[in-house]
């Protein structure tokens, strides 16, 4: 024997909760409403006697024990054993064991000897077996259920006839058995038992669409979570992008002009000097744009008029920061293409482009030891490229896992200007030869679709 199930969560369906909760009260309304019927057809219209009084006390008693069950299961479940009812929930496990007669079980053989005593003075109470039955197939196992049911059936069909305040085998035996006391008890038990195994069947289906749906809000925590992870790890490579090709190399390129200004005062020139701190005052001031942009979250400054003259100045800064510095470079910056069709380019490809240009010269002033640069932005009915050139020393590329190329041992350059590119699409392609020089071109397609994801993911 088992007790019933436990209570389902109170997030399960709202129209499933509805259908039980009405069983419910339906089953206790039927209750009350039979022993009440059964109390008056016994004590109405006949002589007072004693046993009157009996079926009374015996009526109240059913009635009370009734209500308390219910009223104690209602708020705070079917306890599991005895001690349930003394000590609070989590109670030491000492008095928690499980109990092979759960008070549960005791509750209803309670009910049933009480029904049973007024079975025995009266059988007007014979429909209150039909409650009963309910809590039998509620609170025992399925079989057992089944077979309490079938010995409380033949119970009402027998204490009528034969039992204490029945009619005895003589009635039987002249006037015969009528049809209803075998037919109302029997198509009680079996209504009794279709209701309760429908009843257990949409409990059953209630608690797995709870489970269903604490996997689904699992699984959706899981992916917002997984989402949020992989949105935090995308702003870092992001932001670290953003560093590496603006604020790193403009310090990068204060430190070294910053030494050529010292070596210069040591040396006594002092108008050299001079120039390479105006040059530094302006590639910090520049630095400091970017900063402030990092804190906006907003489009680079380099771009606020448009990418041709940003490039332009960025071509010129570089060849000013390099002499002043003290190592000579011809920056150049070529236009294949009308500048209004350049200048019109969705903000994330000129943003990107931007980046590139930045991020080639950077590695042109810092490794390729070149005289000559030059940037050169071509506009192409379906791409844009931009090819930036040098003279100097060249190196061998090594492709990376990302498809992406690097010069060795250069870290992290080349391979964020890789990413960069492919995030629109496009694809980064090197070209060198030690002594020679160095081409690098990136290309970007201008498809429409790639227009608008452009658009939607600016930087």
């Amino acid at each position: 024997m088992t007790t019933a199930p436990s209570p389902l969560p109170a997030t399960s369906s709202q129209q499933t909760l509805l259908v039980l909760k009405i069983l419910r009260v339906s089953l206790h309304v039927m209750f009350a409403f039979l022993l009440c019927f059964g109390a008056v057809l016994a004590l109405v219209g006949s002589v007072y006697q004693v046993r009157h009084t009996v079926i009374g006390v015996l009526s109240l008693a059913l009635g009370g024990i009734y209500l308390a069950g219910t009223v104690y299961e209602n708020r705070r479940g079917l306890p599991a054993t005895f001690t349930d009812f003394f000590f609070r929930p989590g109670a030491s496990a000492r008095y928690r064991q499980a109990a092979r007669f759960p008070p549960a079980h005791l509750w209803i053989l309670i009910i049933s000897l009480l029904w049973l005593g007024l079975m025995a003075l009266d059988s007007s109470f014979t429909w209150v077996v039909f409650p009963i039955m309910f809590l039998y197939l509620h609170l025992l196992a399925p079989v057992a259920g089944v077979a309490a049911t079938l010995v409380l059936c033949a119970l009402a069909i027998a204490l009528p006839l034969v039992g204490p305040a029945g009619f005895g085998f003589d009635y039987l035996h002249s006037e015969g058995l009528a049809p209803g006391y075998l037919i109302g008890p029997t198509l009680g038990a079996l209504l009794a038992i279709v209701i309760s195994f429908t009843y257990r069947a949409l409990r059953a289906d209630a608690a797995y669409q709870y489970q269903l749906a604490q996997q689904l809000r699992a699984v959706q925590a899981e992916l917002v979570q997984q989402q949020y992870s992989a949105g935090k790890l995308e702003e870092r490579e992001r932001l670290a992008r953003e560093i590496h090709d603006t604020l790193a190399q403009g310090l990068s390129s204060i430190v070294l002009v910053s030494r050529a200004a010292a070596s210069s005062l040591q040396e006594g020139e002092a108008d050299a000097a001079a120039a390479q701190v105006r040059v530094i005052q302006d590639s910090a001031a520049a630095n400091l744009a970017e900063a402030r942009r990092f804190i906006r979250d907003l489009s680079s400054p380099a771009l606020d008029d448009s990418l041709v003259s940003a490039l332009r100045a960025l071509a010129a800064s570089t060849e000013t920061a390099q002499k002043a510095a003290g190592k000579p470079l011809t920056c150049a910056f070529i236009l294949e293409g009308k500048e209004e069709t350049a200048n019109a380019l969705p903000e994330a490809v000129s943003a990107t482009i931007m980046r590139v240009a930045q991020g080639a010269l950077a590695n042109v002033a810092a490794h390729a030891e070149a005289s000559r640069a030059a940037l050169t932005l071509s506009i192409w009915p379906g791409e844009v490229t931009l090819d930036v050139f040098d003279n100097g020393r060249g190196f061998t590329p090594t492709p990376l896992a990302t498809g992406t190329l690097s010069e060795t041992g250069t870290g992290y350059g080349l391979t964020s200007l890789g990413e960069r590119v492919a995030h629109l699409d496009g694809s980064l392609d090197i070209e060198s030869t030690h002594g020679e020089g160095t081409v690098l071109t990136a290309r970007i397609p201008l498809k429409q679709t790639n227009q608008h994801r452009s658009a939607q993911e600016a930087q």
